[in-house]
């Protein structure tokens, strides 16, 4: 396959001529006050206001599992822990169906 005129029947989208050169580029004089104010704008979700509320409330919970925990790693450690898969797959249908309500 020659590759030489492979774009020789797709019509051209964008001239040459606007493709600038950095040495015509306009500069900006630094002691020039900026002519323009800046205009960015962030806009929050209210989503976004609800997961920030979740945080917060999350980090003023005090909640202790250190038990928990080591009954857990315990469990592990000996062997006896068993895992119950058939709650695990509840657990993530319930999360995807939470999920799917945003």
């Amino acid at each position: 396959m020659d590759i030489k005129n492979l774009n020789s029947g797709v019509p051209q989208t964008r001239s040459n001529e606007s493709v600038k050169n950095p040495s015509q580029a306009p500069t900006k004089n630094s002691s020039a006050p900026a002519s323009q104010p800046n205009t960015d704008k962030v806009t929050l979700t209210q989503a976004f206001s609800q997961v920030s509320n979740l945080e917060q409330k999350a980090l003023s919970s005090n909640i202790d599992n250190s038990t928990r925990i080591a009954e857990l790693k315990s469990a592990i450690e000996d062997g006896s822990y068993q895992v119950d898969a058939e709650r695990i797959a509840d657990k993530l249908m319930q999360t995807e169906a939470l999920f799917a309500r945003l």
